[in-house]
C-alpha cells in the first residue's frame, strides 16, 4: 500500500512535469518570438524616424518631451502589431518558409503605411515621403529580426531544448518510410515518442515504443501528453483517417498527413517539407484574421441593418401569422452550433402549431401553414435568425445547423460529421445555392452529401466565396425556389 510520502512525491513530480510542460509551450510558442521580434523592430525604428525628427525646429515644443515619445511609441506598437495580425503573421513559421514570410511582411508594411500617407494627402494634399522611408526601414528591420529570432530557436531545437513530442500513425509501410527520413536531432523539433499501428512492427522500429493499436489514439489524445501527429499510411482507408484528424483536433494536436504520391504529383494539395518528406498540415487557421474580422462585422452590419431597417415587413408577417393559424409567431430549436455548443435558433412559425414532429420537412408536408408555405418558398422564415447572427451564434454564411438530437445520431453514424462544427454555422451556405441537387434513397446519403458541401465551403472559406454564396441565396429567394 503506496505512503503518504510516495503519493506526495508522485503528486509533485507530476505537478513539475505539469509546469514544465507548460513552461516549454510558452518558449516553443513561435507566436510570442514573432511579437517579440515585432515589438522590438517597431520600437527601434520608431526611436530612430523620431530622434531624426527632433532635428527639426519647426517642430512644436510638446514634441520634446518625453510623454509625447512614450505616446507615439505605445500607438505605433499597437498598431503595426494590429497590422500584422490582421496579415496572418502570427502562425507556426514552421508552416511557411522565410521567404513567404518576409513576402507577407513587405505586403503588410505596404498596406499599413498606405492607410496614413493618404490619410495626409486627402486632408493637406502632401505626400509624406518621411512616412514611406520609415514604412521601408520598418520592413527590413522586422524582416530580420524574425529571422534572427527564428534561426535562435532553430537552434534551441536542434540541442533538444524546445522539443515537440509526437506520435506517429499510420501502418507498417507507411511508418518504414517515414521513419528512413526521420532524424531526432532534427532542427524542426517533433520527436517521435511513440507509435499507434493495427500491423505488426518489426525490429526496425524497435527504437521507438508502440503504443498500442490505432483503436486507442482518442485515448491517447485524451492524456495530453503529445503536442503533435503524424499520419503515415501507404494504404489508408478514408474515413479512419479522418477520425484520426477529428479526434486529434479536438483535442488541440497539430496533424500532419504524409500525402500518397498521386496527391503529390497532381499538385491536389498543399505540402510542407519536413525531414525531407512532404506532409499536409491539418491547419486550424481556415480564414486570413483581416478576412474573419470583416466576415464578422459584416455579419454584424447586414443583420442589424435588416432587421432595423425591415421591421414593418417582419410585424406584417408576424400579424399574418397569427391571423392564419393559432399559435406563437416564433418557432424555438435547439441547434448546435460552432465547437459543438447548442444555441437556441429563431424562425417564423410556418407550421400548424404543435404538428412538428422532429422530422425534416418534405415536399407538399401538410403540416405547413397558407402564409408558412409563403414564408418558406421565400425563405423569409428565416429571417429572425438574423438575431442569432447579430449575437454571434450564427454567421450569414456557413454550414447549415442541425438539431442536438439528429446530430449526435449523424455523428454516430458519420465519424466525421462533427467537423463541420469548427465554424460558425450560417443562414445560407454552399449546400443551399449550389447546383445539380440529386433525389437521394436515404438520410445517410443526404447527410454525405450535405458535407461534402459543407466541407468544401469550410476548406474554401473566403471573403469571395461568402459574397458568391449571398448573391446566388438572393436569386433563389427571388425565384421562390425554398421547399415548402
Amino acid at each position: 500500500m503506496p505512503t503518504v510520502e510516495r503519493i506526495e512525491a508522485s503528486t509533485n513530480t507530476t505537478l513539475q512535469r505539469l509546469l514544465w510542460r507548460r513552461g516549454m509551450h510558452v518558449v516553443a510558442n513561435p507566436v510570442l518570438w514573432q511579437l517579440f521580434a515585432d515589438v522590438l523592430g517597431i520600437g527601434g525604428t520608431i526611436s530612430v524616424f523620431y530622434a531624426l525628427r527632433m532635428r527639426e525646429s519647426a517642430l512644436h515644443p510638446a514634441v520634446h518631451t518625453v510623454e509625447f515619445y512614450i505616446s507615439v511609441l505605445l500607438v505605433s506598437t499597437v498598431y503595426w502589431v494590429l497590422v500584422f495580425w490582421l496579415a496572418g503573421l502570427y502562425r507556426n513559421w514552421l508552416v511557411r518558409s522565410p521567404f513567404d514570410e518576409a513576402f507577407v511582411v513587405l505586403k503588410a508594411t505596404a498596406v499599413g503605411v498606405a492607410i496614413p500617407v493618404i490619410a495626409i494627402f486627402l486632408d493637406s494634399g502632401w505626400f509624406s515621403y518621411k512616412l514611406v522611408s520609415y514604412a521601408l526601414l520598418l520592413a527590413v528591420v522586422v524582416i530580420v529580426l524574425r529571422s534572427a529570432v527564428r534561426h535562435l530557436q532553430w537552434r534551441l531545437r536542434s540541442s533538444g531544448m524546445i522539443v515537440y513530442p509526437t506520435v506517429l500513425i499510420g501502418d507498417y509501410e507507411g511508418i518504414r518510410t517515414f521513419l528512413e527520413q526521420y532524424t531526432p536531432e532534427s532542427s524542426y523539433g517533433y520527436v517521435i515518442s511513440g507509435i499507434l499501428s493495427d500491423d505488426r512492427l518489426s525490429d526496425y522500429h524497435s527504437t521507438i515504443p508502440r503504443l498500442g493499436s490505432l483503436s486507442q489514439a482518442e485515448r491517447l489524445f485524451r492524456e495530453d501528453i503529445y503536442d503533435a501527429c503524424i499520419l503515415a499510411f501507404d494504404r489508408a482507408d478514408a474515413e479512419q483517417v479522418l477520425q484520426l484528424v477529428n479526434a486529434a483536433s479536438d483535442h488541440g494536436l497539430q496533424t500532419m498527413i504524409v500525402p500518397n504520391l498521386y496527391q503529390v504529383v497532381m499538385g491536389s494539395v498543399r505540402t510542407l517539407s519536413l525531414y525531407g518528406l512532404p506532409l499536409i498540415v491539418i491547419s486550424p487557421h481556415l480564414m486570413d484574421p483581416w478576412q474573419a474580422v470583416v466576415k464578422r462585422l459584416l455579419d454584424i452590419v447586414v443583420s442589424a441593418s435588416v432587421l432595423l431597417f425591415g421591421l414593418p415587413v417582419w410585424m406584417f408577417i408576424a400579424l399574418a401569422i397569427k391571423l392564419d393559424s393559432p399559435g406563437p409567431v416564433l418557432f424555438t430549436q435547439y441547434r448546435v452550433g460552432k465547437g459543438n455548443r447548442p444555441f437556441k435558433l429563431y424562425k417564423f412559425r410556418s407550421m400548424s402549431h404543435g404538428s412538428w414532429d422532429g422530422t425534416w420537412t418534405k415536399l407538399n408536408d401538410p403540416r405547413v401553414t397558407r402564409v408558412g408555405y409563403f414564408l418558406r418558398r421565400t425563405h423569409l422564415d428565416e429571417i429572425p435568425q438574423l438575431w442569432n447572427v447579430l449575437i454571434g451564434d450564427m454567421s450569414l454564411v456557413g454550414p447549415r445547423p442541425e438539431q442536438v438530437v439528429l446530430a449526435e445520431r449523424f455523428a454516430q453514424a458519420v465519424p466525421y460529421y462533427n467537423r463541420r462544427h469548427i465554424v460558425r454555422p450560417g443562414i445560407t451556405g454552399w449546400n443551399q445555392v449550389r447546383l445539380g441537387r440529386h433525389d437521394f434513397p436515404d438520410m445517410l446519403h443526404v447527410i454525405r452529401s450535405r458535407l461534402r458541401d459543407d466541407f468544401y465551403y469550410i476548406e474554401n472559406m473566403s471573403l469571395r466565396l461568402d459574397i458568391e454564396i449571398i448573391v446566388r441565396t438572393i436569386g433563389v429567394m427571388l425565384r421562390g425556389r425554398g421547399i415548402a
